[in-house]
């Protein structure tokens, strides 16, 4: 009895079938990147099935995205004012009211409340004329400027509402007020 084999395929058939499953694979792993795309000699040097002088080795230099780190921060907006209403009377820069203050250079006291497990501390940066220069950091995070603020103006940093109260030049100490 004669020994059968599998039919052969010709080899431009394979060829055919390998490309385009490996098409339809970077076309399945590309669909959701947001990833920056490759460089010209990475891809030659993917599309020639070897390595590449061009990104070095992943081992060696760790992921080529760098991980989600960006090289540099970001500036952030500061948090805007919001004017005082209409026909407000601003009393004296320098009342001494306010249930919270700062002397420039540290942040307000007392502590804030704690609101959805989250944490607010206020800094007094400087005062320029009748004007509270003051940051806010939200919990462990960055510290974000809050427009510069007059008596009466109010700013609102996610849960939190506060309204200058006092601004001093003299003591260099800023009170304000929790309104929300």
């Amino acid at each position: 009895m004669a020994a059968r084999t599998a039919p052969v395929r010709p080899s431009l058939a394979r060829l055919a079938g390998a490309l385009l499953a490996l098409t339809l694979l970077a076309a399945g792993c590309s669909e959701g990147s947001s990833g920056p795309e490759e460089s010209p000699a990475a891809t030659e040097a993917s599309d020639a099935g070897g390595a590449s002088d061009a990104g070095g080795s992943e081992e060696a230099s760790g992921p080529s995205d760098g991980g989600g780190q960006t090289a540099a921060g970001v500036p952030q907006d500061p948090y805007p004012a919001t004017p005082a209403p209409d026909g407000f009377v601003a009393p004296e820069a320098c009342s001494g009211e306010g249930a919270y203050y700062a002397q420039v250079g540290e942040t307000a006291t007392p502590d804030l409340p704690e609101r959805a497990g989250e944490t607010l501390t206020i800094e007094a940066v400087g005062i320029e004329g009748d004007d509270a220069q003051l940051t806010a950091t939200l919990g462990d995070g960055s510290t974000r400027p809050i427009e510069d603020l007059t008596l009466g103006e109010t700013a609102s940093i996610d849960l939190w509402t506060i309204s200058v109260t006092s601004v001093c030049a003299d003591t260099q100490q800023i009170e304000f007020d929790l309104i929300n």
